[in-house]
């Protein structure tokens, strides 16, 4: 079995990946494990994941109506084409992950992918 920790693999994003180590934490002792394990991995990816994607969506939002208020529609539209091109990237590369270093890696990267996006996203909304 492979086992992800926070320490392990997440040390430089550790600001984005709180919720995914907040989640690890109350897992285990909901659970009532003595430690991570490759379920916990998979359930706190995944929720961390889908909190991340709801954010892009609204930095998207924003990024949107500031693109209508300087009246630049072309910079949204090359951000939803890139943000589809990275989607088919990440959808890949995750898929290689899982392959190569285990099925952790299905949803850990991800994860991993969705919290670079984010601050991505948010530089080109500043």
């Amino acid at each position: 079995m492979i086992f992800l920790s926070v320490d392990g693999l997440a040390a430089p994003q550790n600001k984005t990946i709180h919720p995914y180590s907040r989640c690890i934490d109350d897992t285990i002792q909901q659970l009532k494990l003595g430690n991570i394990n490759n379920a916990v991995v998979e359930i706190c990816s995944t929720r961390t994941k889908t909190l991340y994607a709801k954010q892009i969506v609204q930095l998207l939002d924003q990024i949107k109506k500031q693109s209508q208020e300087y009246k630049q529609p072309e910079r949204y539209q090359d951000i939803m084409k890139s943000q589809q091109l990275w989607k088919n990237f990440v959808d890949q590369e995750c898929r290689n992950a899982g392959a190569y270093i285990g099925s952790p890696m299905y949803e850990f990267c991800p994860m991993q992918k969705y919290a670079e996006r984010l601050e991505q996203l948010r530089e080109y909304l500043n």
